[in-house]
């Protein structure tokens, strides 16, 4: 159904989306994957390989006339210690600048839950999400409802239980939260280049002003922010109007993102990503 909005989807060039599940990570495959991402944020093959095969599948988005990948978005799901429930996890996170705009991320995520729904229809859902600024912005938005990580909220089982599904990721991926704020050092910096491609009325955006005082030195500190959200019907209905409004415009998107430019060795000039 996804792939025929993408079809129906006035922008042009028209995209696709494949999924191939984890089983199919074949080397041919994932250095197609890192070609991609290793022109948008620098990483070796072997870090990007590791990554990777924690995933249960990964969503790919490719060009519907040549075939060539725009984008892609790893997921997987993880225990939630709350009855009959289940935590959604994004990995790497990673469009082409030229088709930003189009909310693939949220097509990608749309279809997650749809598949881990199918296969577990009386299971609450939850997602958890560790992003940058970019990628706190670009989910957020498309979100009714969600609440930031605190890892000083307890009490509650629903505290306590995502309090230990992040912390939980963060060893799986070596982070270091700190207690007191709850940021996840990824060690994962903001270039100049990367912020020059987005206009200043950008940061001045409600999403972005809440991140930034949540991590207030995200442009040079290494850390991201956690947030998490439940896939209630008010957050449904609201992703699914952002998904319409973003395939089915016409006009120029509002701050679109410049040229990107090769991140300097050693650095990250991340695009919007969801968390490593």
């Amino acid at each position: 159904m996804l792939n025929v909005l993408l079809r129906l989807s006035p922008l042009r060039p028209a995209v696709r989306l494949e999924t191939v599940e984890r089983r199919d990570f074949t080397e041919p495959r994932l250095r197609e994957l890192h070609a991609l991402s290793n022109a948008l944020m620098a990483e070796d093959f072997g870090h990007f390989c590791v990554h990777a095969k924690t995933n249960d599948v990964v969503h790919v988005f490719r060009r519907a006339d040549t075939g060539a990948i725009v984008g892609f978005q790893f997921w997987k799901t993880a225990p939630l210690a709350l009855p009959r429930s289940r935590a959604i996890v994004g990995g790497k996170l990673r469009i082409s600048p030229d088709f930003r705009t189009r909310g693939l991320h949220l097509v990608s995520g749309l279809l997650f839950l749809i598949e881990t729904k199918r296969r577990a229809p009386r299971t609450r859902l939850y997602r958890l999400s560790i992003a940058s600024l970019f990628g706190f912005v670009s989910i957020t938005e498309a979100l009714a409802r969600y609440e930031l990580f605190d890892p000083k909220r307890r009490g509650a089982a629903e505290d306590e239980a995502v309090r230990e599904a992040f912390l939980k990721l963060a060893r799986e991926s070596n982070y270091h939260v700190d207690d007191e704020t709850g940021l996840f050092r990824v060690n994962i910096f903001m270039t100049e280049e990367t912020v020059s491609r987005y206009p200043p009325r950008y940061f001045e955006r409600p999403a972005a002003r809440r991140y930034a005082a949540a991590n207030p030195g995200f442009r040079t500190n290494g850390c991201y922010a956690g947030f998490w959200f439940r896939f209630t019907s008010e957050n449904l209905l609201a992703m699914t109007r952002a998904v319409m409004r973003r395939l089915f415009r016409r006009d120029t998107p509002v701050d679109p993102p410049g040229p990107i430019e090769p991140p300097r060795p050693g650095s990250s000039g991340s695009p919007p990503s969801d968390s490593r």
